[in-house]
């Protein structure tokens, strides 16, 4: 069954747009432990969700770690990889759909990533949570994407791989669309994909 009458497709970053979905506890833990010597995974992860809200810059993160300025752009040169499909998806859809990004992320991270991928000519909106101090599945950060594109929620498709995120999302009458990448509990969302090639039918 295909979506109708929609005029926005708001991709996730991290679990759809790249590969990984945790990426703090599959990536950015175990690299601060390996190439800093951090191995407290919860002081790691509160320092993490503090950068992702604004809260303490991307260089007072690695300084509290005990890493190096230059570990940055090794961790997100070396660590994440963007999704085979997305680019050549994203294309496709940019001909028939305004594109956007809504994003749990520290917002120099995410700046560097769109810049390295070149992604940022594919979005006409990007909110990142670090921009505004708010974490999806908070409806204040996806009000925000929806202002500033003028566009009512119905008319709105959102993909993401957390179904908490998907939930809210749902809850202010937007479509969704969970990317699968493992077993899910019961869900709350309208369609899944395997893979980014799907939204081609499903659009």
């Amino acid at each position: 069954m295909h979506f109708r009458n929609i005029d926005v497709v708001v991709f996730d970053a991290m679990g759809v747009t790249f590969v990984e979905g945790d990426d703090v506890s599959n990536l950015l833990i175990p690299f601060v432990a390996r190439e800093c010597g951090c191995t407290n995974r919860e002081t790691i992860r509160q320092l993490y969700l503090s950068a992702s809200l604004g809260r303490i810059s991307s260089q007072e993160f690695w300084a509290r770690v005990g890493c190096a300025p230059a570990s940055e752009r090794e961790y997100l040169d070396t660590q994440l990889k963007l999704d085979p499909d997305f680019i050549a998806v994203a294309e496709r859809l940019k001909k028939r759909y305004v594109l956007a990004m809504l994003s749990n992320d520290v917002s120099e991270w995410s700046a560097y990533l769109r810049r390295r991928f070149a992604l940022d000519r594919l979005f006409t909106s990007v909110v990142i949570s670090g921009n505004y101090g708010f974490r999806k599945p908070d409806r204040r950060l996806y009000q925000i994407l929806l202002r500033s594109l003028s566009v009512a929620p119905h008319q709105c498709v959102f993909v993401d791989d957390q179904p908490q995120n998907l939930e809210t999302a749902a809850q202010l009458g937007m479509h969704t669309i969970c990317r699968i990448r493992c077993d899910r509990d019961p869900p709350t969302y309208e369609r899944a994909i395997e893979s980014l090639r799907d939204l081609l039918t499903l659009l």
